[in-house]
């Protein structure tokens, strides 16, 4: 019987029953995935070849901190590598208000000319997270596609968020989920950090993720005001950088709160909480963990 815990496995019927060329970590040095890291190296759950954190170039000063001290506390058993979309700065923010160049959509919401509402098409994650990791996969394993190989992707994501663990779309990959089978949520996550000393881990997002709620854009606020001065700049510049490839790309107002105001008028504190979670929608498991 293997002393490791066991792990929820989701892949194409084929791939499940290879043996994998790569194991490896995708990292967000959030709350979940930094649970993963310590209890691999803490023998508890199976090795992984290396660990990867994709830097979209907006994580909280406090996720960067946090992931200097992971870092210093495992490298001796964990090779950590550090990913980033290298087709522009490689800061998210900075490329969307590029005038030209690569750059990925955020789900900011717009208020159009006509009258009508919406929401902008996602691509962020995959870019800045799922591309650059697939990008180091392929190098690790020294190939130019990952026709007829296997690789375990090991994934952060509690029992309490199930329904963000989905089947990978590429036949090559297994999404590993090790906190869903064992029922582990993310209170026993953080109650986990505890046990071993250490401080609380951090939530990890984009500073200027419009999947924020009230309470996240309060905290924000309240506990990192440098960063939420740079979100208010950020959400004015999606109203007035007609220069910004992607601003220029829409038609109507654009706005990173759903109640499609400037960030800077809204009260947190005393508004409704229209706004969805990061974690309901998210579901391809990179981002927030």
């Amino acid at each position: 019987m293997s002393k490791y815990l066991k792990e929820m496995r989701l892949g194409h019927e084929d791939t499940l029953v290879k043996k994998p060329d790569l194991r490896i970590l995708s990292l967000g040095a959030g709350v979940q995935s930094s649970t993963l890291l310590m209890k691999i190296y803490n023998g508890e759950i199976a090795p992984v070849d290396a660990a990867i954190f994709a830097d979209t170039g907006n994580e909280p000063k406090e996720v960067y901190e946090w992931f200097e001290f992971l870092k210093e506390k495992v490298s001796d058993k964990i090779p950590i590598i550090i990913v980033n979309n290298d087709r522009n700065t490689g800061d998210i923010t900075k490329d969307i208000l590029s005038p030209s160049g690569f750059f990925a959509s955020i789900p900011v919401f717009v208020k159009n000319s006509n009258g009508k509402q919406g929401l902008t098409l996602r691509t962020c994650t995959d870019r800045y997270k799922i591309q650059p990791i697939n990008k180091k996969i392929r190098e690790l394993l020294d190939v130019t596609n990952l026709r007829g190989k296997v690789v375990e992707v090991v994934m952060g994501i509690s029992s309490d968020e199930i329904q963000r663990a989905k089947q990978p779309p590429n036949k090559w990959a297994i999404n590993c989920y090790p906190l869903i089978e064992n029922n582990i949520s993310r209170h026993d996550c953080l109650h986990y950090f505890e046990s071993l000393g250490f401080p609380q881990p951090p939530r990890s997002a984009c500073i200027i993720c419009p999947y924020h709620d009230n309470k996240e854009w309060q905290r924000i606020k309240v506990k990192h005001p440098k960063e939420f001065e740079y979100a208010l700049d950020f959400d004015k510049q999606l109203r007035s950088n007609k220069e910004s490839q992607f601003v220029s790309k829409l038609d109507g107002e654009l706005f990173l709160h759903r109640k499609m105001e400037p960030l800077s008028d809204i009260d947190f504190i005393a508004e409704d909480d229209p706004q969805y979670g990061l974690f309901d929608d998210e579901c391809s498991g990179y981002c927030g963990v």
